[in-house]
C-alpha cells in the first residue's frame, strides 16, 4: 500500500511538471516573431529590389561593375546585418545556386571596414560570465523540454519548400527547420525589366528558439521556478500534517487486543495532540474515540449482563432444586410443592424468553431500515387493544392523541415502547384505577409521549433505578408476580436508540408518570 505522503508528493510533482509544459507549450511568442521576422523579409527584399534594380537593369556597366556597386550599397549599416542576402542573376534553367552571383553579403561582410571596439572591464566580463553560468542549467532543462516542444511547433510553423522555378513570375517564401533550436527563413524575389526577369534576390534568415524563448520567457521561469518551490514546500507540510497524525493513528489502532480486559483496552487508543485539531483528522479522531468508546461500553454491558442473568437464573434453579429435594425426602408427597417448583419454572422460562427479546431489540437496532409512518395510528391502536382487552372494570384507561404525528424509526420497536409501558402501568394500577395517555407535539419542539397511571409511583432516589436490567421494585409491590425486570430497560434501549430520551416522575393521579421524548 502507497503512503499517503507519497501519494501527495507525486501529485503536487506531477502538477508543477504540467504547469511548467502548459506555459511552455501554450506561449504563441515564437509564431508570433516567426510572422514577424517574415514581414520585416517582405519589407526588406522589397528594399532590395529597389537598390538593385537600377543597377542589374542598366546595360552599359559590366557583371563585374554591377557586382561591386551592389557590394558598396547593400553593405551599408542602415541595412540588416544578420540577413544572408544573395543577388543572382537569371539564367532561366539550372539550379539557383549555380548562376551569376552579383552579391553575396558573408563575403562582403568579411571585406567590410574593421571595427575597434573597448575591451569590457574585468568586472563586467566576470559578471557576464557569471549569468551565463547561472543560466547554464535554465538552458539545459529548455533544452530538454524544447526535445518534446519543437515537433509541436513545427507543424505550426514549418511550410511547403520553395519551387524554384516560380520565383520566376512571383515572390517565394518557405520556412525550414534548421538547427535544434533555430528555424531557416527564406524569401526568393524576382526584380523585372519591363516584364523581364533579370535577377533573384535570396534573402535567408536564422531564427533562434532558445536564445528568443529563453530571453523573453527567463523572468517567468523564474517565477515558475518559484511557484514550484513554494507549492513543493507547503505540500510537504500538508502532506506532513495530514499523514503523520493518520499514520499515528493507524500505529494505535493496530494492537493486539487481550482477553483480559477488553473494555479498557478499548479506552486506550487516545491520541492527546489529535484532541484539540478542529479538521477532518480531528474529527476522525473523535468518531474512533466515540466509536471505541460505545464498543467499550458495549462490552462492560455484555459482561455485566452476563453476570446479572446468571444470578438472576441461580434463584429459580435454587429453588427448584431445593423444592425437587424436599418432594424426594418426604414420604407423603406435598402436590404444593410441584405448584411451586412449577410457579418457579415458568418464572425462569420467562426470564429467558425476555432476555431473547431484548438480543432481538439489539439486531433490530442496529439493523433495520428507519422508515417514515404516523406514530399517532401506532399509540391509539395499542391503547384501544388495552381498552377493549381490559380484565378488569374498575381500571379506566383514557388517552389524548391526535390523528397524525408522522416520525422517522422503526414502528414495532417504538410500538414495543409503548406496549412495555402500558404494561407495566396495568401491573402497578390493577385491580382499581387510572391510566392515561397523552401524545403530543409542540412547534420546534421533541414528540412526547406521556404513560401516567394511579398506582403506588416511584420514589425520587429510584427514578434512575427503574431503568436498570432486573429491577422490578415499586412502592407499594414488592414483588410482581413472575416479573422480569427487562421491560423498561428494554424501552430505554429503543428510544435511546431513536435519539431519545425516557424519564419518569410523579403522575397527578398520584402514582407514576413516564416520558418520552423523541425528535
Amino acid at each position: 500500500m502507497r503512503s499517503i505522503l507519497i501519494k501527495i508528493l507525486g501529485l503536487l510533482v506531477a502538477l508543477n511538471v504540467t504547469l511548467w509544459l502548459f506555459v511552455l507549450i501554450s506561449d504563441d511568442f515564437i509564431p508570433n516573431e516567426i510572422y514577424n521576422t517574415r514581414n520585416e523579409l517582405t519589407l526588406a527584399s522589397a528594399l532590395y529590389k529597389q537598390i538593385a534594380k537600377p543597377i542589374i537593369a542598366d546595360a552599359e556597366l559590366p557583371e563585374f561593375e554591377k557586382s561591386v556597386r551592389l557590394g558598396s550599397v547593400l553593405t551599408k549599416e542602415l541595412l540588416s546585418d544578420t540577413s544572408l542576402v544573395k543577388i543572382y542573376r537569371y539564367q532561366g534553367d539550372g539550379d539557383l545556386h549555380s548562376w551569376y552571383e552579383y552579391y553575396d553579403s558573408t563575403i562582403w561582410k568579411r571585406n567590410s571596414e574593421i571595427k575597434i571596439t573597448e575591451l569590457p572591464s574585468l568586472s563586467a566580463d566576470y559578471q557576464k560570465q557569471r549569468t551565463k553560468t547561472e543560466a547554464s542549467l535554465a538552458d539545459k532543462i529548455a533544452s530538454r523540454i524544447f526535445q518534446y516542444y519543437k515537433p509541436i511547433l513545427d507543424r505550426r510553423i514549418i511550410t511547403l519548400p520553395i519551387v524554384e522555378i516560380r520565383a520566376r513570375f512571383t515572390p517565394q517564401e518557405e520556412v525550414r527547420s534548421g538547427d535544434f533550436d533555430a528555424y531557416n527563413i527564406r524569401r526568393l524575389i524576382p526584380v523585372r525589366d519591363n516584364r523581364v526577369t533579370i535577377g533573384i534576390i535570396e534573402i535567408v534568415e536564422k531564427y533562434s528558439i532558445k536564445d528568443a524563448y529563453i530571453g523573453r520567457n527567463s523572468a517567468r521561469l523564474n517565477l515558475l521556478g518559484g511557484i514550484s518551490v513554494i507549492t513543493l514546500l507547503l505540500g510537504l507540510a500538508l502532506s506532513f500534517s495530514i499523514a503523520i497524525p493518520l499514520r499515528r493513528l493507524s500505529k494505535r489502532l493496530d494492537k493486539k487486543l487481550t482477553p483480559d480486559d477488553i473494555a479498557n483496552q478499548l479506552q486506550s487508543f487516545r491520541i492527546k495532540s489529535l484532541k484539540n485539531r478542529k479538521d477532518e483528522i480531528g474529527k476522525l479522531h473523535k468518531n474512533l474515540i466515540k466509536l471505541t468508546s460505545q464498543v467499550a461500553h458495549l462490552f462492560k454491558d455484555k459482561e455485566r449482563f452476563a453476570s446479572e442473568v446468571s444470578h438472576e437464573l441461580k434463584n429459580p434453579i435454587a429453588s427448584i432444586i431445593a423444592y425437587a429435594e424436599n418432594f424426594e425426602s418426604q414420604e407423603v408427597k406435598d402436590p404444593a410443592i410441584i405448584n411451586k417448583i412449577k410457579s418457579q419454572a415458568i418464572r425462569m422460562s420467562k426470564l429467558v424468553t425476555e432476555i431473547s427479546e431484548a438480543a432481538i431489540v439489539d439486531h433490530d437496532l442496529v439493523t433495520q431500515r428507519r422508515e417514515k409512518f404516523n406514530f399517532a395510528d401506532v399509540v391509539q391502536e395499542i391503547v384501544d387493544h388495552y381498552v377493549d382487552s381490559n380484565e378488569c372494570p374498575k381500571v379506566i384507561i383514557t388517552s389524548d392523541i391526535p390523528s397524525k404525528m408522522m416520525m422517522t424509526g422503526l414502528p414495532d420497536r417504538l410500538g414495543q415502547v409503548v406496549v412495555n409501558l402500558m404494561d407495566n402501568a396495568l401491573s402497578f394500577t390493577q385491580p382499581a384505577g387510572d391510566i392515561k395517555v397523552t401524545l403530543s407535539k409542540r412547534w420546534r419542539k421533541p414528540v412526547m409521549l406521556t404513560v401516567e397511571d394511579s398506582g403506588p409511583g416511584v420514589e425520587p432516589e429510584f427514578y434512575s433505578a427503574v431503568f436498570e436490567r432486573f429491577y422490578t421494585s415499586r412502592k407499594g409491590s414488592a414483588a410482581v408476580k413472575n416479573a422480569s425486570g427487562l421491560g423498561l430497560h428494554i424501552c430505554q434501549q429503543i428510544v435511546e436508540a431513536h435519539s431519545g430520551s425516557i424519564s419518569v416522575d410523579t403522575s397527578k393521579l398520584g402514582g407514576a408518570k413516564f416520558v418520552v421524548m423523541m425528535k
